[in-house]
């Protein structure tokens, strides 16, 4: 692949935050301020945003889905390994519903609550409409536990062969470490800036909560991260546009 053809999938899961132990949407009510930077670079965005989300701010989602992608994080956050098949459905079924009324078409996108899957969530996933999925994390960084689908997965896009959708895997840099905001905010920028000396993978997913836009640390950082991407040639897409891309 050349320096033309390295992707970025950029995307944020919109959802509630725990601030002092209290369920809130102070950092959903803050996005703006996140977006603001995607806006100043010109960076297209996929917003996995909840059914809770979607139902509390539907005007601000409906303005936001002027500019970025809007698809599915679920309904209610709930993890799906604590769901039956029932529930999950019921979940599926009426985000999808909440999206048509808004929106007027069906959403194309889906992303599990931290990213947990399995064979027949995908399916699931596949039959309620939906023509993407985005949940699976192919590599995971070493002594870290991961909860969600299970096994390796190929790196870059591809059709699971339980499921006839395409699947944006999460993928991150050298050994799994993850472009994910709670890691950009924790570890020294000089870390990623390494990373990328060492490798620039073909596919890598720039993926953030919400709750991130509440630390001020956070700007700068990814600011710096988005440079790097693109001094290395990476081009930014969100779920749909590498969807039709690869059609």
């Amino acid at each position: 692949m050349t320096q033309k053809n390295r992707i970025c999938f950029v995307s944020i899961d919109v959802e509630h935050d725990l601030r002092d132990g209290e369920r809130t949407f102070a950092g959903v009510e803050n996005l703006n301020s996140l977006l603001s930077l995607f806006r100043k670079y010109n960076i297209p965005a996929t917003l996995f945003v909840t059914g809770e989300v979607l139902k509390k701010y539907s005007n601000l989602v409906k303005k936001w889905g002027e500019d970025y992608e809007i698809a599915s994080h679920g309904y209610s956050h709930e993890f799906w390994n604590t769901l039956t098949p029932e529930q999950r459905e019921k979940e599926l079924r009426e985000f999808v519903d909440l999206y048509k009324s808004i929106f007027q078409k069906p959403p194309v996108g889906f992303r599990a609550p931290s990213h947990v899957m399995d064979e027949q969530g995908m399916e699931l996933v596949r039959k309620t409409g939906f023509l993407y999925d985005s949940s699976v994390v192919p590599h995971y960084p070493p002594l870290k536990k991961y909860r969600g689908y299970k096994g390796r997965a190929p790196l870059q896009p591809y059709k699971p062969a339980e499921a006839d959708i395409l699947e944006l895997p999460n993928t991150g840099q050298l050994m799994g470490i993850p472009l994910v905001g709670t890691w950009i905010r924790k570890l020294p920028l000089a870390f990623y800036k390494i990373l990328f000396l060492l490798h620039k993978p073909r596919f890598v997913s720039l993926s953030m909560h919400s709750w991130d836009s509440l630390h001020p640390d956070f700007y700068w950082k990814l600011e710096e991260i988005i440079k790097i991407l693109k001094k290395d040639n990476y081009t930014f897409l969100n779920g749909k546009q590498i969807l039709e891309n690869r059609k």
